[in-house]
């Protein structure tokens, strides 16, 4: 092989096309490593982006369905704002499902305890779009009921608590899973 030409930098590269590593070489490997890398770092964002996108349809249907929202009962009705509380919570409930069986049916346990956190900031994330996407469409829509003379009569969460039920699902499955499955790599 010619050498390559001297420059006062040092040795410039060969022009040309270049030949592609060969496929037990260092460079191959550290290539492979790196692109193996960037696919965890993209499904990690994966795990924070859909939970969040999931909340702002859940604040949408929540918005739509519970009492005192766009369709049916009245904001200044206070027998109804459990249930629009509730109705918060079920969502939540559903929605850590989900979460919970999308993490039980990836096939790389060795990556759970990454992948369990990240949907777990998601899932949070997600808990919170879907009360500011609940609240806002209320304000912008006009929730039915609202009355200036009670206080609590704009839609909204009464009862914060409602926001951990999502979190709080998510957590425990992957304290679960983590705790069942997941396999520790070898180094």
């Amino acid at each position: 092989m010619p050498e390559a030409p001297q420059t006062p930098e040092g040795p410039q590269a060969p022009e040309g096309p270049q030949t592609p590593e060969a496929p037990g070489s260092p460079g191959a490997a550290a290539e492979d490593a790196q692109r193996s890398e960037r696919r965890e770092r993209m499904s990690l964002v994966r795990w924070c982006l859909y939970p969040l996108l999931g909340g702002l349809v859940l604040g949408t249907v929540w918005v739509v369905a519970a009492p005192g929202g766009l369709f049916y009962g009245a904001g200044t009705d206070y027998e109804t704002w459990d249930e629009r509380d509730l109705l918060f919570g079920a969502l939540g409930l559903a929605a850590g499902l989900a979460v919970t069986v999308a993490l039980a049916v990836g096939r790389r346990r060795s990556g759970l305890p990454n992948r369990g956190l990240a949907a777990l900031a998601g899932s949070t994330l997600g808990t919170l779009a879907a009360l500011g996407t609940g609240v806002g469409l209320g304000h912008v829509l006009g929730a039915r009921g609202v009355s200036p003379s009670v206080a609590e009569s704009a839609f909204g969460l009464q009862a914060l608590s409602a926001l951990a039920v999502w979190p709080a699902v998510v957590a425990l499955a992957v304290l679960a899973f983590t705790t069942l499955w997941w396999i520790p790599p070898s180094e």
